[in-house]
């Protein structure tokens, strides 16, 4: 089978949402309809950044996959940092276990990268991103606003730093 990453087009914002709810849906305990409602919503904020969301697509054209990426700050006493979070990651379950999650979070790590940002959170799927090289972020003084901390991961893009950013996860507006 072959598979085909690509930056989300406004083609397929309708598709990519129905398969967001769908899988969402399928999940115990997850709301696929708030959270069709979060990623319609963000794609409509000023700070959206088409580059930070990625589909896979099957050769039939077919969405199988979709991740996405959204500003956040990390505010710590005087400092305050950009950095972005994981705010999706679907996989249709017929492809799971290929390797394709592993895929759509590599390609969104490069592009971040490419844009400068240096810090990467997830708060959902932990034990996933841990294998992805995400780290506890209570370990690098990072906190989330209202929530248990060790639901929390990390990975910062840039093996050297002057600065790590620290500090409690502020989401912007768009995504309450």
């Amino acid at each position: 089978m072959q598979i085909y990453l690509s930056t989300l087009t406004e083609v397929d914002y309708a598709e990519t949402l129905n398969k967001i709810e769908e899988i969402y849906d399928a999940q115990a305990g997850v709301d696929g309809k708030a959270q069709r409602k979060l990623i319609s919503h963000l794609r409509k904020a000023p700070t959206y950044n088409y580059e930070l969301e990625v589909i896979a697509k099957n050769e039939d054209a077919a969405i199988i996959g979709h991740i996405m990426l959204s500003e956040v700050s990390l505010v710590a006493k005087e400092d305050n940092y950009k950095a972005l979070e994981v705010v999706s990651l679907i996989v249709d379950p017929d492809v799971r276990n290929q390797g394709l999650g592993k895929a759509l979070v590599q390609a969104i790590e490069e592009r971040a990268k490419s844009q400068h940002y240096t810090t990467i959170i997830v708060s959902h799927s932990s034990d996933y991103f841990n294998q992805l090289g995400y780290e506890l972020a209570e370990e690098h003084h990072i906190f989330p606003e209202n929530t248990d901390a060790s639901t929390i991961r990390v990975k910062f893009l840039w093996d050297q730093l002057n600065d790590y950013p620290h500090g409690i996860v502020y989401r912007s507006s768009e995504e309450s």
